[in-house]
């Protein structure tokens, strides 16, 4: 699927898709891929031509990337040097969307098109594909993992997919052929899903029934494409600057358009050095912080779409379409990219 010709968007291809080229070697009868594929980490050079949809950083520093083609990546020493592996599921790579481990890392999931699901016991190092519900072969966009029994995805064609055993058995939902492009957990029952057509749904009980809280007609509506808390806080973001906001814990929700020039915000994650803010970002590298309802813009540094993010107490990462991956140290005011251009060059030369 491509999300940006469904949304019309030119730039975008599907916050969660584009194409890239590797090989890897699996393990037939476990699914099993190694964590670099035989190759030693080395300096990232310049992808343009690959994009990654998802981020996630460890307790120990670890950050993992997933993208296009089955594209994972690994760095263990702020992104100075990345291993990278390719996973795929039978004969082909699947795009994948998004990436989440529990909070203790003992274990991280990645979900991607054709409703693949891949988990790591390893934090991140390999991974073996996972079996979900019988029919499901729609994209899941996003993980949500509270801990190793309680995660939920979300995804297109109105996909709730939820487990409360690690994966052992499944409860999958269909919510009006409406698409969900993010999912979060604020506590083992209270769950959130953001989508298509202004949509806002609330369940109270771990994902076996959903509520909505906002939009949900289809027609009606700009999507929405992130959602995040910090506390009784939380924002939505979405196209061309709409967002959802709650003081209340998702009790009650305000909705208002960012003074941002009527862009679109693709990802929010909350900032855990500066309580309170959320840093967001979108379309040709914007990017800004969030506190009270007030826009702070940032610079970037980038033109083209960041469509994932994640913060630690140290520092950040942003990653989105044609290579883009940037690294901030101080809350998301000022990123510096993590490509090596001079080992763009020695690649292009060889």
């Amino acid at each position: 699927m491509n999300r940006g010709q469904y949304w019309g968007f030119g730039s975008l291809k599907m916050v969660w898709c584009v194409a890239l080229f590797a090989s890897v070697l699996c393990t037939a009868a476990a699914g099993m891929v190694s964590a670099s594929n035989g190759l030693k980490a080395a300096p990232q050079p310049d992808r343009s031509w690959e994009s990654y949809f998802g981020v996630v950083i460890l307790p120990s520093g670890r950050v993992v990337v997933a993208g296009d083609k089955g594209v994972v990546m690994m760095t263990d020493d702020g992104g100075r040097t990345w291993s990278r592996q390719l996973l795929k599921k039978g004969p082909k790579y699947y795009d994948l969307y998004s990436i989440a481990f529990t909070p203790d890392t003992s274990r991280g999931w990645l979900v991607g098109d054709a409703g693949v699901i891949f988990r790591s016991d390893d934090r991140g190092a390999t991974w073996t594909e996972q079996k979900g519900p019988a029919g499901l072969n729609t994209a899941l966009l996003k993980i949500a993992v509270f801990d190793a029994q309680r995660f939920c995805a979300g995804g297109e064609h109105g996909v709730l997919l939820c487990t409360s055993d690690g994966g052992a058995n499944w409860n999958l939902q269909k919510f009006r052929d409406i698409g969900f492009f993010d999912i979060a957990f604020t506590d083992p029952n209270n769950i959130w899903a953001v989508g298509e057509f202004a949509t806002l749904l609330h369940s109270g009980d771990g994902g076996k029934t959903w509520q909505v809280r906002s939009g949900g007609e289809i027609g009606k509506g700009d999507p929405l494409f992130s959602i995040a808390f910090d506390g009784r806080q939380g924002l939505a973001v979405g196209l061309l600057g709409t967002t959802l906001q709650t003081s209340d814990g998702g009790k009650t929700w305000q909705a208002r358009e960012l003074s941002i020039g009527h862009r679109s915000l693709y990802t929010v994650a909350t900032v855990p050095s500066h309580a309170g803010e959320f840093y967001a970002a979108g379309e040709q590298g914007l990017a800004v912080l969030i506190t009270n309802g007030e826009v702070t813009p940032v610079l970037s540094g980038v033109a083209d779409a960041i469509a994932a993010s994640a913060f630690s107490p140290r520092f950040g990462i942003a990653a989105g379409l044609s290579g883009t991956l940037l690294r901030s140290d101080d809350g998301g005011r000022h990123w510096r990219s993590l490509l090596n251009k001079q080992q763009t060059l020695l690649t292009q030369a060889q």
